[in-house]
């Protein structure tokens, strides 16, 4: 009996280990396609949801891929995260174990993408951007109007316009002015387009939000087959 289960316990270990072998060999994979695909500057962080791996390895078909990147770059715009769920990703065991994998087809995906605030003002460097309840953010500046300069500010929405995102002012307010001359001449120069550009991965922005530490972009795409270039 004691020799028995000596044997099941070392059998459990080298199942384990086998498991965790084939996640990290499938995570890598993942990993190396995702970077070639989006043309990422490193790796992106991989974690493979659900136990054991091993069955997902031996039928070549992933339930759920977490995927994540710091500091991605698109169209000169910072995104300072990018989370991206794949789902249904198929990777043949054969292919993932040579290293011979070309193309991963994924079943669908769903992801966010979260820009800094400081991020969002691009070349107008005179402009802050700070999160305010529900959903609008603050935008601040110190602008020269009619002669002098002023400290302005707005309560803006956020919205989506195809790949662009767009703060557009609701109420302006001047710092110690009220004067409809004034509101008049800086209307419009609080507001803010933020050209995103194509999404990776096929993925189409759905909705944004605010949150404290900057503003997040849902995103949706469905079959979707990603290339190792």
């Amino acid at each position: 009996m004691r020799k028995l289960l000596v044997l099941l316990g070392v059998l459990l270990a080298l199942l384990v280990a086998a498991d965790r072998i084939g996640a990290v060999v499938a995570g890598r994979v993942v990993a190396s396609t995702l970077r070639a695909d989006a043309g990422l500057r490193s790796d992106p962080s991989v974690r493979i949801v659900g136990f054991p791996f091993l069955t997902q390895v031996l039928a070549g078909r992933y339930q759920r891929v977490v995927v994540r990147a710091k500091d991605v770059d698109r169209s000169g715009v910072r995104l300072s995260d990018l989370c991206v769920d794949l789902v249904g990703a198929r990777i043949p065991v054969d292919r993932a174990l040579a290293g011979s994998v070309s193309q991963v087809p994924v079943e669908s995906l769903r992801g966010s993408v979260r820009l800094a605030y400081v991020d969002l003002v691009g070349q107008h460097t005179e402009l802050v951007v700070t999160p305010m309840r529900d959903d609008l953010v603050r935008v601040t500046g110190k602008l020269t109007v009619l002669g002098a300069t002023v400290e302005a500010s707005s309560s803006s929405t956020l919205t989506l316009r195809g790949t662009t995102l767009v703060l557009t002012a609701r109420s302006l307010s001047v710092e110690g002015v009220n004067n409809p001359l004034v509101d008049q001449a800086i209307a419009g120069r609080l507001d803010l387009k933020v050209p995103i550009g194509p999404l990776p991965f096929g993925l189409q922005l759905t909705r944004v939000h605010a949150t404290s530490t900057g503003v997040v972009l849902d995103a949706r795409s469905g079959p979707t087959v990603l290339r190792a270039r």
